[in-house]
């Protein structure tokens, strides 16, 4: 059951991230910001799937890594909500390498694991 959870997590966190470059992608040419619901269920499962997998395969209390993780995650969404939004053209810079960076840092912390 692990593994096919854990494979699921890696799907929808691929899926997650080619979509937030798409709808970035969209906002940076103006067109419509009107987000398909389908866009936010993908997200919702993404995060449901890693509380599945922290309940199943976790020790308590979290590993320095793993929380670490989940506070770049909370980082990120804020930033993407605001890099979604019409932020001017300089800030909407700034918060979309932001996000680039801290979608870098999640996988980075996903893969190595390094403390």
């Amino acid at each position: 059951m692990y593994l096919v959870l854990k494979s699921l997590h890696v799907g929808l966190a691929l899926a997650s991230i080619g979509l937030f470059g798409w709808r970035l992608w969209r906002s940076w040419q103006s067109q419509s910001q009107r987000t398909p619901s389908w866009v936010h269920g993908i997200d919702s499962l993404l995060l449901l799937s890693a509380g599945l997998l922290i309940w199943q395969a976790m020790p308590w209390p979290l590993p320095d890594w793993l929380q670490l993780k989940i506070a770049v995650l909370v980082l990120y969404i804020a930033l993407a909500a605001l890099a979604l939004r019409r932020a001017p053209g300089s800030a909407k810079v700034l918060l979309s390498l932001a996000c680039a960076l801290s979608i870098a840092a999640i996988l980075a912390l996903a893969r190595l694991k390094p403390f």
